[in-house]
């Protein structure tokens, strides 16, 4: 393969990038990322449950078993995050985008299939 070939694919792949910032599984998805940042108890819940989680983290590090407060409290953390309006909407949206996603993925894959039968070269 040649660099030009090669920039070409790049070239392709950004103009595949910018056509997926358009779509309105993008736009979306960024909204209720938006949601979810902009709002404080959301932001509290997922700050406590990183914490919870690095706690339960470092005492498998130190091949300890957690105590089951921590768990219990991570779990009741998570049903509560999980409950919530917000995180349902970008869990949904998430779900959507990565659907496209997987689109894309299996047009490429069609096209890799076809491109390795075909013995035409394309410039």
């Amino acid at each position: 393969m040649q660099p030009n070939e090669r920039e070409r694919i790049f070239e392709k792949a950004g103009e595949v990038g910018r056509l997926l910032a358009q779509t309105p599984e993008f736009t979306y998805l960024k909204a209720a990322h938006r949601e979810i940042a902009d709002d404080r108890e959301s932001n509290e819940m997922l700050t406590k449950m990183r914490e919870l989680q690095e706690k339960i983290v470092d005492h498998f590090n130190r091949e300890e078993e957690p105590p089951p407060e921590l768990e219990t409290e991570l779990a009741a953390l998570t049903e509560q995050m999980q409950a919530s309006s917000r995180y349902q909407s970008l869990i949904a949206t998430q779900a959507n985008f990565d659907k496209l996603m997987d689109r894309v993925n299996q047009a490429i894959g069609e096209g890799i299939r076809a491109g390795e039968q075909s013995g035409i070269i394309v410039p």
